[in-house]
């Protein structure tokens, strides 16, 4: 009798251990997969829609004062809630040139840059430090694109 319960018990855990093997990967993946529009929230004090999936991502580095350069691009799936701030107009010539140098100095794939053109609604932030951030939305591909710069 005890040895049924014996292995009973065995086979109940080792079914539970692979349950749990087989699922924690799911479960890590889905809480860090917008885990960056978390970040960005922290940061800035921006919420963005979560309707997104991080498909590219490059930064400078860890720092030791947290300074540098950090890009994301997100791709919205059809039908979710996506960002919008206002027409891209608003994005300068200088504004354009910075966030490529940026790009550049992070030796970004030139295939990830955002296509100015395409681009319909952007909206940037300005700390006190100089810190800065673009956030630079194309409609059509349904891609958001966040260049930071922390000083």
């Amino acid at each position: 009798m005890k040895n049924k319960k014996k292995k009973l018990i065995s086979v109940i855990a080792v079914v539970i251990a692979v349950v749990l093997a087989a699922g924690l990967p799911m479960i890590q993946r889905a809480a860090g997969r917008n885990s960056y529009l978390k970040v960005i929230r922290n940061n800035w004090g921006l919420s963005l829609p979560a309707g997104c999936v991080e498909v590219y991502e490059i930064d400078s580095g860890p720092s030791f004062h947290g300074d540098g350069e950090r890009y994301h691009v997100f791709k919205y799936r059809e039908g979710k809630e996506v960002p919008v701030w206002g027409n891209a107009e608003g994005l300068r010539d200088a504004d354009r040139k910075r966030i490529v140098e940026i790009l550049d100095g992070l030796d970004g794939k030139k295939e990830w840059y955002p296509d100015f053109e395409s681009v319909t609604d952007m909206g940037k932030d300005k700390k006190q430090d100089g810190s800065c951030v673009y956030f630079l939305f194309d409609g059509e591909a349904a891609r958001l694109y966040v260049v930071e710069r922390f000083i």
